[in-house]
Order: C-alpha cells, then structure tokens, then sequence
C-alpha cells in the first residue's frame, strides 16, 4: 500500500511539474479592444484575445471585487478569440482579462484591460482661453466645466488622452484647467474632455463638445494686422475725399 502510495504521488507530482512546464511554454495572450477602449452607452465593442495557435478555447474574465468571474468562452479564429459585446451597458463598464487552454494546460493570464462605457452622465463644456486661435510662442488655457461635481476629468487630443487629475469645485459644479506654455504646431489638434467619480472610474460622462485648437505664426498675424491698418487708413482717406468733393460740389452750385 505504501508503495502504491509513494508511485501515485510521484506520478502526480510528475503531471503537476509537466503541465506546469508545458504552461510556461505558451505565449501569454494580449487583449485589445478593437477601435478604442472607450464605448458609448449601446454601441457594440468586440474584444480579442491573441495567443496561440495551439488554444482550443478561449476565456474573457471579468473582475468582481477581488475575484474574477467567467463572462465568455469562444472557439479559436486563427490566433485570437473574439468575444462580442452587441450593445454595451453601464454594467459592461470594469476590468477584463483573458486566458486560454491547451490539452490540459491554461496559459497565464493577460494584463487587465479597462473597458470604459462613456454617455452615462451629461457632458461637460470646453473652452480655450483668451482664445482656440493662438499665437506660436503664447500660452493658452484649456478649461474643461461641468454643471454637476464630479471628482476627475480625462482630457484627450486626437483620440489619445494626455492628462486625467482631479476636478476642483466650481460653484455647484465643477472645473479642470490645463495651462500650456509657450504653444507650438505640436498642440494643433481637436480637443475633448470627459468627466467622471473617482469611485467608478469605469463609468464616464459624454465627451464634451470638441475643441479644434489652431496655433498660428505671430508673423503673418503681425502681416494681417498690417493689412488692416493699410486698410483703414485707406477707408479713412476715401471719406476724407468723398467730403471734399461734396464740399466743392455745394460750393459750385451756391453761386
């Protein structure tokens, strides 16, 4: 009986360190939101999982708490698993990873994807100041406002987010800024902010309106600006004419 025991214990200690070694051999998947991890309220999403040729399955796990929950299980296509979201809610909102399996094995897990679900709350406003038009050179300020208090705001040019912090108070709503110095051609681009509470850092209001910042050459504004002043004083000697020839006319006709 010893024996027994000692063979089935070294037979499973032996399954256990194989499996573990054929683990370490598949290649951690990654996992993609296709076009953007950003999802308006309803609109579909699809996540793919890359790994391996060698998968037979594929899961999506979604965070709850401290565990992790099964949300799908799909058949390979070529190198990935797709998993689809037809319609997403404010429930689809958190923190997703996924894994595959392998005869037996399971590859390790893939690093965390935030699926964020914008369009729950009203959007908020962005403005430039003094101006969206700006001098190479000037400074501007980027100033994202809301009528509601929300903790943070995430502020993105051209798709890509450059900043997210908190959101001072503002009245009964609340107010973001972002001072930039000495602005250049870099900065051109279209401007959106979204706002959001810290405690549900998933769950995002609509993007405010967007904001195309346009930075110009302080010599042709100093061209345009001569252009204007030619013009004006050229408007000025033209009704300084027109009354010396209204003048000379009523004095011809006076006699």
């Amino acid at each position: 009986m010893t024996h027994t025991l000692s063979v089935l214990l070294c037979l499973g200690l032996c399954l256990v360190q194989r499996m573990k070694a054929q683990a370490d051999t598949l290649p951690k998947p990654s996992l993609k939101a296709e076009s953007s991890f950003l999802v308006p309220r309803g609109r579909n999403v699809i996540l793919r999982c890359q790994g391996s040729v060698q998968a037979d399955f594929y899961h999506l796990e979604k965070e709850q708490g401290s565990a992790r929950t099964v949300i799908m299980s799909v058949k390979p296509s070529g190198i990935e698993g797709e998993f689809h979201i037809p319609s997403v809610t404010e429930e689809d909102a958190g923190t997703y990873v996924c894994l595959y399996k392998h005869s037996l094995v399971w590859s390790e897990r893939s690093d965390p994807l935030e699926l964020v679900v914008t369009g729950l709350y009203e959007p908020p406003s962005l403005s430039a100041l003094p101006s969206s038009e700006v001098a190479s050179g000037h400074n501007v300020t980027l100033q994202c406002q809301s009528e509601s208090w929300y903790t943070t705001y995430a502020l993105y040019k051209d798709g890509q987010q450059i900043t997210q912090d908190i959101a001072p108070p503002h009245g009964t709503g609340s107010q973001a800024k972002l001072f930039i110095q000495a602005v250049n051609s870099t900065h051109e681009g279209t401007y959106q902010c979204y706002t959001f509470q810290i405690s549900s850092p998933q769950k995002w209001s609509s993007s405010s309106n967007p904001l195309v910042l346009r930075v110009t050459d302080p010599a042709s504004q100093d061209y345009t600006m001569g252009n204007l002043l030619r013009l004006s004083l050229a408007g000025l000697l033209l009704l300084l004419l027109g009354v010396l020839l209204a003048e000379a006319w009523h004095s011809q006709r006076g006699p």
